[in-house]
């Protein structure tokens, strides 16, 4: 599976954290229910490639943020992202974690895939629950 490019709506549970951030990248888009990273100082889409870079986890952001333009933005509003909570995430094909995965660490691909096995860049988080053989539901640090 490819990264996320539309809204997805996340099970808002009662336990979250709430990051701020007000620097959108240029000629992007951050939508609802996707991971995003703070690179920089600068709001942007997940990769795996950013956090091997240094590059900070931000979340999933609550609302779909557009920046049209060929140049940072700074917002008069913060855009608002969640951590420290659940979050539903597709699995990457092909390295599709498993019921033996619950509990463990699985590995954050992009901004909407997880896979079981590290590829020695990417970000670890804990598989909560096979969903499907295409869903899983992960915690967010």
């Amino acid at each position: 599976m490819t990264a996320l490019a539309q809204n997805y709506n996340q099970p808002l549970y009662e336990r979250a954290l709430q990051v701020k951030h007000t620097v959108i990248a240029a000629s992007v888009t951050l939508y609802a229910g996707t991971l995003c990273m703070n690179d920089a100082g600068v709001a942007k889409v997940y990769t795996a490639a950013g956090i091997a870079g240094g590059a900070k986890l931000l979340g999933f952001p609550t609302s779909t943020h557009t920046n049209s333009v060929a140049s940072n933005v700074t917002l008069t509003q913060p855009m608002m992202f969640r951590r420290g909570c659940p979050m539903e995430i597709s699995a990457k094909s092909g390295d599709e974690p498993t019921i033996a995965n619950v509990g463990g660490n699985v590995y954050l691909k992009d901004n909407f895939t997880v896979g079981a096995t590290d590829a020695g860049t990417d970000l670890a988080v804990v598989l909560l629950e096979v969903l499907s053989a295409s869903k899983m539901l992960i915690a967010l640090p």
